[in-house]
């Protein structure tokens, strides 16, 4: 099973992640809770399929073929299964380390080379946002595409902009912007990719390359605040990702700990929303905020003060979007989205907010699509 591009063999994912897959009894409590196994009842599409197509690879008993590679793709990494999963296994972890072997095998899909060679590079997403920004007459947040080019200084709050949020929510980065200047100084200094996609795309290496620039230019700061769900926790799990190096081990570490998510920071600064909101709101939970970092009550409490709140019954399941998942299995993120849109119409809301962009265009294509009666807004537009 050795890797036939010289990148990842089966002994070193085994290595790896070899305790975690046999830690699965086959128990099937993560069925219920899988938003593509309820899809299409599949066994391959649940976690619980993929993991026995790790296990076999391991053990030999399974071909190393070219369509494993789709097996291991066809998974939101939304982590619903670890929360239902009475020994707690980190299927998203298990399935990165499935891509990074497949990746090695039989390379990455031409699309992922190019979205990551964009979310990667400074200057060529400093040009898209600028043509972005041209074609619809935004403004940047905070006077440019790298704000204010410096990196953060001790003392301050530092506002990490997340590549989305850049390139498709200039507004909802300059309310954000705007919310962290009422309660102190904030800067933006010039970050690159979290590294999500990149993990999401099983290029762990190029991921963690990009930990390390971020680690450099936001070392000044006190508290490095998000408005991205998926950047935050990128950015929380960079302790644990660097974990294996002594160099940067420590101050992955200390980076991880400033980290937080713009509700989580704006409810414990005692920020209280002017109130006043004349539309019923209701919320979206994103999975890289709800399960990737434990953030479920500071959203909503924030939009209780702001005005008429409506819970979502289906809150906590993914919308579909998981990055660029819908791009890869447009149908089966199609129905996802089409169920939560149906939801979100039930509840009789005007407006549903989430705090990732990931699901802010997931949620519009469904508002699209089925003709909802309802807007799609950031929290930060929100409060």
């Amino acid at each position: 099973m050795a890797g036939g591009r010289g990148a990842t063999g089966m002994g070193d994912v085994a290595a790896r992640i070899g305790e975690l897959v046999r830690k699965c009894d086959r128990c099937g409590a993560c069925l219920a809770v899988c938003p593509l196994y309820a899809q299409n009842g599949r066994e391959i599409a649940s976690p619980r399929g993929k993991i026995a197509v790790v296990r076999g690879l391991m053990d030999d008993g399974l071909a190393a073929v070219p369509a494993l590679a789709e097996t291991f793709r066809f998974c939101l990494l939304c982590r619903a299964c670890t929360g239902s999963c009475p020994n707690k296994i980190p299927v998203a972890e298990i399935m990165i380390e499935a891509r990074r072997y497949a990746a090695g095998q039989w390379g990455h899909p031409a699309r992922h080379r190019v979205i990551a060679a964009l979310l990667g590079n400074d200057v060529l997403l400093g040009l898209m946002a600028g043509v972005l920004r041209w074609t619809r007459n935004a403004k940047p947040p905070a006077g440019g595409p790298s704000a204010s080019g410096a990196p953060a200084s001790r003392g301050q709050i530092a506002y990490f902009q997340g590549c989305a949020m850049r390139l498709f929510f200039p507004a909802a980065s300059r309310a954000t912007v705007q919310l962290l200047k009422r309660t102190g100084g904030v800067v933006v200094p010039p970050g690159v990719c979290c590294g999500s996609p990149h993990l999401a795309y099983g290029m762990v290496d190029q991921a963690l390359a990009l930990a390390r620039k971020n680690i450099e230019r936001f070392a000044g700061a006190d508290l490095v605040v998000t408005d991205c769900a998926s950047c935050g926790s990128s950015l929380k799990e960079y302790g644990s990702r660097l974990a294996g190096d002594p160099r940067w081990a420590d101050r992955a570490l200390a980076f991880g700990r400033k980290v937080t998510g713009l509700s989580e920071y704006l409810f414990r600064a005692g920020y209280r929303p002017r109130g006043g909101l004349a539309a019923k709101v209701t919320y979206h939970d994103p999975c890289h905020l709800a399960r990737g970092q434990g953030i479920r009550n500071e959203p909503r409490d924030l939009l209780r003060l702001a005005g008429d709140y409506v819970e979502l019954p289906s809150a906590g399941r993914c919308c579909g979007g998981a990055g660029a998942f819908h791009l890869d299995y447009p149908a089966a993120a199609g129905g996802i989205l089409r169920d939560k849109t149906a939801d979100i119409t039930r509840t009789g809301a005007a407006m549903v907010v989430t705090e990732c962009p990931a699901c802010l265009m997931q949620l519009g294509r469904g508002r699209r699509r089925e003709h909802g009666e309802f807007e799609v807004r950031h929290i930060s537009q929100v409060l």
